[in-house]
């Protein structure tokens, strides 16, 4: 459940697989019942135990994924050192 906990923090849609083979798409959202989930999607909103869900997949767009930064460059410097 901890990609479910994470999904619902950072607002991202999850794929959903419940035990009974459906396949469900949305946004989750946490109730007062802490062994539900509300699960909103185009068709409306449904609720499911924790318990009747067997896999959770985070969609997660390209667009909200930080981009990498540009490497600095640094000047290289030679450190050769004589022992005496």
């Amino acid at each position: 459940m901890h990609e479910l906990k994470m999904a619902v923090t950072l607002e991202q849609e999850v794929v959903i697989i419940l035990d009974s083979g459906e396949t469900m798409r949305g946004l989750p959202k946490w109730g007062a019942d802490p062994k539900k989930v509300q699960l909103r999607t185009v068709e409306g909103a449904f609720w499911f135990l924790l318990e009747e869900i067997v896999h959770v997949t985070r969609i997660i767009p390209i667009d909200k994924i930080e981009k990498p930064r540009p490497a600095q460059t640094q000047a290289k410097r030679d450190r050769s050192y004589w022992i005496k």
